[in-house]
């Protein structure tokens, strides 16, 4: 099999043949194309489960490589790809349908972006990337032209995205100025054994930055309820899963294996990392008591989520690396159905306001049982997933002696329950006349939403899968194909 056969070239394949297809099918003859994406995403999931691992064409091997980390995360990319498009086929477009099979082919090319960062061993490569990337995301959030919140929400994203990547160009140039390379592998063999000098602390605190961005860490969240809540709902669950998880991978292969993987440096940023965490997971939990509307919900309770896993990645060990891996597919399969629940919810009412769910446990019993468990996954309570995750956090900081961040971890754990309940109580204890729906949801959400939280409570009570997981995630590189057909 050709080298060049492989998920990314699929991605941009398929997202360009949507979009020609588009061009030259007449009009009243493109009723096709949504299911034509749907089984795409699907295909190019198998794909990517069959060809995990293989190594990269031999002419990328200077730019990107292949190993556990991006064999566990290339399928997770395209299984949110799989998830937003169907969320972006069943967004109404109104004054918009003629440019809906753009609509839909647009997210197959941040996901190539993903999968090509995660393999990324250099830092104009990650550059590259995460710029195909921004741009398309840039473009998704301001899709709905004839929404002001839309519009706004492109807005936004924009320049924090702009003022995230002058960050991190200006880093690579202070790296490579103190370094003498971008290439991860040169710059630790370079610097290993060395004391650190001020412009190569200076260039890391750059690129942890535009990285802080990327994952919404406080102080450089306040791009992201806004956004969530503006941007179309397939937009939001690629910003708040997909984008959110290639950040921490990205801070994983630098801070872990990659460039940074070095004692001179963890001395100064292990003290960083851990006050990120401290700062976010508090600011987090505490912003999200109020909030009533489920996208500004999701908002911060992924700035706590992102507040956990910095916690895990201060450790700057092993365990703390494999932590992440884990933490993100929790995440993963508590956030995404909740996200596909609220573009139906909006499909019915027009928004996505927690009153809503009132009495919803009562009319969809199996919509409530599985948002229950998503929930209540996100919350940490055993014996769920999210429960797991969150207690290796816990035990990563108690066995490196982090005190400060294992204290304020468990508190905001405690506090945390005191909005993640809020809809579980809107769902069961509380029913206004006009609040239960007329319409129920459809049963394909019915079963995913039951899907996921039963895989929650599954691998909540039995972890050995995710476990070997984690394992492979820390598996090294393997050695590009010598030739290309």
């Amino acid at each position: 099999m050709s080298s060049w056969f492989c998920p990314e070239v699929l991605l941009v394949l398929s997202g360009v043949g949507l979009i020609l297809a588009d061009s030259f099918i007449p009009e009243g003859k493109k009723g096709w194309i949504p299911g034509a994406a749907l089984l795409f995403s699907f295909v190019i999931l198998v794909f990517t489960l069959g060809q995990s691992g293989q190594p990269m064409p031999s002419s990328w091997q200077n730019l990107f490589l292949t190993d556990g980390l991006s064999s566990v995360f290339k399928p997770f990319f395209v299984l949110c790809l799989l998830g937003v498009t169907v969320i972006s086929v069943r967004t109404p477009m109104g004054n918009e349908e003629r440019v809906r099979a753009e609509w839909i082919a647009l997210p197959f090319f941040p996901t190539a972006g993903l999968c090509l960062l995660v393999s990324a061993h250099d830092f104009l490569a990650i550059f590259v990337a995460l710029e195909l990337v921004a741009i398309s995301l840039y473009l998704l959030a301001a899709f709905h032209r004839t929404r002001a919140a839309s519009l706004e929400a492109g807005m936004k994203l924009l320049v924090m995205g702009g003022l995230s990547t002058g960050f991190l160009v200006m880093g690579i140039a202070w790296l490579y100025a103190a370094a003498g390379s971008t290439e991860f592998s040169k710059i630790l063999v370079e610097q290993a054994g060395r004391p650190a000098t001020l412009p190569l602390l200076f260039a890391i605190g750059l690129i942890l930055t535009g990285l802080a961005f990327k994952v919404a860490a406080v102080p450089f969240h306040a791009w992201a309820p806004d956004v969530y809540e503006g941007a179309p709902t397939s937009t939001t669950a690629f910003l708040a899963v997909a984008s959110k998880a290639a950040g921490f991978v990205l801070l994983v292969r630098i801070f872990g294996f990659g460039a940074f993987a070095l004692d001179s440096v963890a001395v100064f940023y292990r003290p960083v990392l851990l006050t990120l965490g401290i700062a976010t997971v508090t600011l987090g939990t505490l912003a999200a008591l109020p909030q009533r509307n489920l996208k500004r919900y999701l908002a911060y309770s992924g700035i706590a989520h992102a507040g956990y896993m910095l916690l895990a990645l201060g450790t700057l060990g092993e365990a703390g690396m494999g932590t992440v891996v884990g933490y993100l597919w929790a995440y993963l399969l508590s956030t995404f159905p909740v996200l596909i629940f609220i573009q139906e919810m909006e499909r019915i009412h027009g928004s996505a306001d927690i009153r809503h769910l009132e009495g919803l446990g009562q009319k969809d019993r199996g919509v409530a049982l599985g948002l229950t468990l998503c929930f209540l996954s996100m919350a940490g309570l055993p014996p769920l997933l999210g429960f797991s995750a969150k207690l290796s956090v816990f035990a990563t900081l108690w066995s490196a002696g982090e005190m400060p961040g294992l204290v304020v971890g468990v508190v905001m754990a405690v506090v945390g329950l005191g909005f993640y309940l809020v809809p579980v109580r809107a769902m069961y204890w509380e029913r206004e006349a006009d609040a239960v729906p007329a319409q129920r949801f459809p049963s394909f959400l019915v079963w995913i939403l039951l899907f996921a939280g039963l895989a929650q409570l599954v691998l909540g009570l039995q972890p050995r899968p995710l476990v070997r997981l984690v394992e492979r995630s820390l598996a090294p590189a393997t050695t590009a194909v010598s030739s290309e057909n």
